[in-house]
């Protein structure tokens, strides 16, 4: 266990390592503050359930929040929960760490207003592909709080980008926009040495995040067999990278890549099928106590129903 934690370190320093020179002039939008202290003090190894809550209850939008979720189907609980202390209690940390940062997440990232990006259409394939990362982590025995965190914020440099950094990033935009054909991580990569993926690695690292979520978010526009090769296909991070496969809600067609992924975590196609079924049981109750106004990617789970 403690050589994966080493390898999750050592390829988060890679991944981020040249991003504090090529974005000096430029911060990334800093988590709520609340958000930012819960996540400090669940980053400390010994801490309990009776020290997080007061924390979360200090914040009367933040403790509705994580009621509302753990009251949700998703959980499924047999009875209504009342407390945030109870919740953490019952939940567990990793899993209200999760719900913490997926709150704050939302409430950070804003619509650029860019010309071809629709905010909607991003928080459609976020939380569709995060809810299904989380059921491949928990169909093959990985970490699902760590698997719906890191594809939730798998995407979370674009928006940033297209706001915070856009004359640099404008020339990359414009020519993917042009030419859609091609991934957005491949224009990337030519027009600037770098991709969305590790400048979401960057921006996470700032957030001082765990490196197990900076890795999910870094390489997840890399191939299985590449994910592999780095002993991280059995982790998070190989379902974060398969969930990375699911079409867009523009392309719902587009199932070339999911298709050729897939066995390598040992899944069926009729199993992708299933578990993004069960994704679209939750995905409308989620989406609304996360405070998103977005619909089930309805499209992408009949493409997959073949």
């Amino acid at each position: 266990m403690f050589r994966i934690f080493k390898k999750f370190s050592q390829y988060a320093t890679l991944l981020t390592g040249d991003f504090v020179r090529i974005f000096k002039d430029f911060s990334p939008p800093p988590l709520p503050e609340v958000v930012a202290r819960v996540l400090d003090r669940l980053s400390h190894p010994e801490v309990t359930p009776a020290e997080v809550a007061p924390l979360i209850e200090k914040d009367p939008a933040l403790a509705a929040q994580v009621l509302k979720l753990v009251n949700s189907a998703f959980f499924g609980l047999s009875r209504s929960i009342t407390s945030i202390r109870e919740a953490t209690t019952l939940l567990g940390l990793k899993e209200i760490k999760s719900l913490v940062l997926s709150y704050g997440v939302v409430q950070t990232i804003k619509d650029p207003h860019r010309e071809g990006f629709d905010i909607a259409v991003f928080w459609e394939d976020s939380l569709f592909r995060a809810l299904f990362a989380r059921e491949v982590a928990r169909h093959r025995g990985f970490q699902p709080e760590e698997a719906f965190s890191g594809a939730l914020l798998e995407d979370v440099a674009l928006p940033v980008l297209l706001t915070n950094w856009y004359e640099g990033y404008r020339r990359v935009y414009e020519t993917w926009q042009a030419d859609r054909s091609r991934s957005l991580h491949e224009v990337e990569r030519e027009m600037l040495s770098w991709d969305h993926a590790q400048a979401g690695a960057w921006v996470l690292r700032s957030w001082k995040l765990p490196d197990v979520l900076v890795c999910c978010v870094g390489l997840h526009t890399h191939s299985l067999v590449q994910i592999a090769e780095m002993g991280f296909l059995e982790t998070p991070i190989g379902a974060v990278a398969l969930a990375s496969k699911i079409p867009s809600v523009t392309t719902p067609q587009a199932l070339e890549e999911l298709k050729a992924e897939a066995p390598l975590l040992r899944l069926s196609l009729e199993t992708i099928a299933a578990l993004a079924e069960k994704v679209l049981d939750t995905f409308g109750e989620i989406a609304s106590c996360l405070g998103l106004e977005i619909r089930p990617p309805v499209a992408v789970v009949e493409a997959l129903r073949g």
